[in-house]
C-alpha cells in the first residue's frame, strides 16, 4: 500500500473512532438518565455489540467517567444510596457541560476520553489494527514487523535513519549501513545499530529490547546507564527511575507474537492477559489480586484470544465471563 492510500485509511479510522466515541458519549448521558429503562439498556447493547469501534469507544468513554465498574460489578464497599445517586447526577452535569458547546467542545472531549491512542494514531505512519501483524518495508530494505495495535513513526529525512515506536512492540531487521546508524526511539529511550535484529517494546514506564542477532545499544535521555546487548541478550529499562533489568532470553523466542504465540515462562497471569488484549476485538476487563500472585508457565496462541483464556480457566482458577461478543471479563481472586 502507497503512502497516500495509507493515510487515507488512517484518516477513515480516525472518523470512524471519532464516530464511535461521539456516540458513546451520547449513551453514557442517556444512561445517566434513564438507568432503570429496559428498553434502553436492550439498545444500548445492540449498539455495542455492533462494532469493536463501539466497544472500544465505551470502555474508554466509561473508564473516564467510572461508569464501567459500576455497570459490570458491585463495589465490594457499601455506599448510601443518596451518595451514589449524587456522584451519578454530578457526572451527569459534568458530561452536559462538557457537550453544552456544541459540536466543537463535543469533538474535544472525545479526544481527552479517547486518550493516548487515537492523537498517537494520527502521528503515526503505520498502526497495526488489532489481531494483525503489520509488515512493514523501509525505504532502505529494512523489515518492520509491528505488533497489534503498534504504532511506528518513520522519518528518513536528511539523509538519517529514524524511527520510533510510538506504542506497542515492534521487530526490527535491519540493513546494514555504517554511513547512516539505524536509531529506534521509544519511551525516553534510543536503541542505535548497524546491522541486526531485535525486539522493542515501548512501554509507560519504560522501554524493553531484545536482541536476537547482531548487537545494539540502547541509552535513555536521562542519567541512566547504558545497555549493550548481544545476541540472546535483553533489557528492561526504566528511563525515569535510572534502572536497567537484564536478562537471557533463547534467541528463538524473541518476538514469537510475529508467528501469534505468548510465550510465558514463570509469569504472572496479568502478563498473559496483557498479551491478549491486542489480538482481542474488543474489551479485556481483568480484576482480582490471583493476576499478580499467580504464575503461569505455558505457550498461548495469541491469534484465539478466546481460547487461551479459557486455557487459563481451566488451569489456573481463572474466571471468564463474556458479557457481549466484544466484552471479557477476566477475574481471579
Amino acid at each position: 500500500m502507497d503512502s497516500r492510500k495509507e493515510g487515507e485509511a488512517r484518516e477513515g479510522d480516525a472518523i470512524e473512532q471519532a464516530r464511535a466515541y461521539r456516540e458513546a458519549t451520547d449513551w453514557l448521558i442517556r444512561l445517566d438518565e434513564e438507568p432503570e429503562s429496559p428498553a434502553l439498556r436492550i439498545a444500548f447493547a445492540a449498539w455495542l455489540a455492533a462494532s469493536p469501534a463501539n466497544a472500544q469507544a465505551w470502555g474508554d468513554t466509561a473508564h473516564a467517567s467510572d461508569v464501567l465498574s459500576l455497570a459490570f460489578a458491585p463495589s465490594p464497599r457499601v455506599v448510601p444510596i443518596e451518595h451514589a445517586l449524587d456522584r451519578r447526577r454530578q457526572r451527569h452535569r459534568l458530561v452536559r457541560g462538557l457537550f453544552a458547546g456544541g459540536a466543537v467542545a463535543a469533538a474535544a472531549c472525545i479526544l481527552l476520553w479517547a486518550g493516548p491512542s487515537l492523537l498517537t494514531n494520527l502521528r503515526a505512519d503505520h498502526v497495526a489494527p488489532t489481531g494483525e501483524v503489520r509488515t512493514i518495508h523501509l525505504a532502505d530494505g529494512t523489515l518492520v514487523k509491528l505488533a497489534p495495535g503498534g504504532a511506528l513513526a518513520v522519518d528518513y529525512s536528511d539523509g538519517q535513519r529514524h524511527v520510533r515506536l510510538l506504542r506497542g512492540k515492534a521487530f526490527f531487521d535491519v540493513v546494514h549501513d555504517r554511513s547512516r546508524p539505524f536509531r529506534m526511539g521509544a519511551s525516553g529511550a534510543t536503541v542505535t545499530v548497524l546491522g541486526t535484529a531485535f525486539e522493542v517494546q515501548a512501554r509507560e514506564d519504560g522501554v524493553g529490547v531484545a536482541v536476537r542477532r547482531g548487537r545494539v545499544r540502547v541509552a535513555c535521555a536521562t542519567a541512566a546507564p547504558d545497555a549493550i546487548l548481544s545476541v540472546g541478550q535483553s533489557a528492561d529499562m526504566a528511563c525515569d527511575a535510572g534502572k536497567a533489568l537484564r536478562a537471557d532470553t533463547p534467541p528463538e523466542r524473541i518476538a514469537s507474537w510475529i508467528d501469534g504465540q505468548y510465550v510465558a515462562t514463570d509469569r504472572p497471569i496479568r502478563d498473559v492477559v496483557d498479551a491478549l488484549r491486542p489480538w482481542y476485538r474488543g474489551i479485556i476487563v481483568a480484576r482480582g489480586e490471583g493476576l499478580e500472585t499467580r504464575r503461569v508457565t505455558g505457550v498461548y496462541d495469541l491469534r484465539h484470544p478466546q481460547e487461551a483464556l479459557a486455557a487459563l480457566a481451566a488451569a489456573h482458577m481463572v474466571r471468564v465471563t463474556q458479557v457481549t461478543p466484544w466484552i471479557t471479563i477476566v477475574t481471579s481472586d
